[in-house]
């Protein structure tokens, strides 16, 4: 069995595959304190769909999540930060 690292960043848990890469949906939920960073995760995909070439599907326990390295972060970030302030520009 291929053992993974999480770390707690408050109350969120980020995992981390052995060789370092970052899932996605727990980075996102981390960085934003959304309840529903999944969601988040399916439209900027869908939105930016050439930010999929940066993931990696990786087995974790029973279910299989999107990770990313250091260089596919820095693009997902970008976008993730501009989807942010346009949500929360939305909402003042």
């Amino acid at each position: 069995m291929v053992k993974s690292l999480k770390l707690t960043l408050e109350d969120d848990e980020v995992k981390f595959t052995p060789d370092g890469k970052v899932a996605i949906v727990d980075a996102i939920g981390a960085l934003s304190n959304d309840d529903d960073p999944g969601f988040i995760w399916e439209t900027l995909k869908a939105a930016h769909p050439e930010i999929r070439q940066y993931c990696q599907d990786f087995q974790y326990k029973h279910e299989t999540i999107s990770v990313t390295d250091s260089r596919g972060w820095e693009k997902i970030e970008a976008i993730l930060f501009d989807y942010l302030i346009e949500q929360w520009q939305e909402a003042v």
